[in-house]
């Protein structure tokens, strides 16, 4: 009886030293069947703005280009029909849909070799429209004086001989302008611009005989 206990206290002394040496450190040789792979990591939320590195990327979206036409390509030459040496009329125009945020649509004409002077401010339009009929005025719109004095449109009239360079802006306007019919045309075309956040323009020329 002796003769057991003492062989099962000499068993049980080995099996605690050998625990005593394995600390956890090292680790065991991997069995042949043991051939996977754990990948650590972590997936990037895009939606963090902590986020680093280059997991992903933050491109901006693409500028808009918002476009005008009239009866004239932009840069070339106006028709005749449209200055004091024609019928002098405003010409009938088309231009992009508004942006998001547009509550007004407004338009200048102005003479880019005489700043400062106002051949047109029409404002007032619905941000739906889309386009304007010759020499009209849409109903809820209003027209300021032009730089002769006159309510409403005058066409390009540079000296004879002379060849100016003229603009045609559609502008998109984030607030109403509040104006009225005859308002001063440089104040009219200030506050277009102070409430502008979109703009379509279209250049022509008119040489004067």
């Amino acid at each position: 009886m002796r003769r057991i206990v003492l062989l099962t206290c000499a068993c049980l002394s080995l099996l605690v030293a050998g625990a005593c040496r394995d600390d956890g450190r090292d680790l065991p040789a991997p069995r042949p069947e043991q051939n996977l792979s754990i990948s650590s990591t972590a997936e990037v939320d895009a939606t963090d703005p902590d986020a680093t590195g280059d997991a992903f990327d933050t491109a901006l979206p693409p500028a808009v280009d918002y476009e005008i036409t009239a009866p004239w390509r932009d840069g070339a030459d106006i028709d005749a029909r449209y200055s004091c040496d024609g019928v002098n009329v405003a010409p009938a125009l088309s231009w992009s849909a508004a942006p998001e945020g547009t509550v007004e649509i407004a338009i200048t004409l102005t003479d880019l070799d005489v700043p400062g002077f106002v051949h047109w401010a029409i404002a007032g339009l619905a941000p739906t429209s889309i386009a304007i009929a010759e020499d009209t005025v849409p109903i809820g719109a209003y027209e300021a004086a032009n730089s002769l004095g006159d309510i409403g449109y005058t066409g390009p009239c540079p000296p004879a001989g002379q060849q100016h360079l003229y603009l045609v802006t559609v502008h998109y306007l984030a607030e109403i302008t509040g104006f009225g019919d005859g308002a001063a045309g440089l104040d009219l075309i200030d506050a277009i611009e102070a409430v502008e956040i979109a703009r379509a323009d279209v250049s022509g020329i008119f040489t004067r005989l």
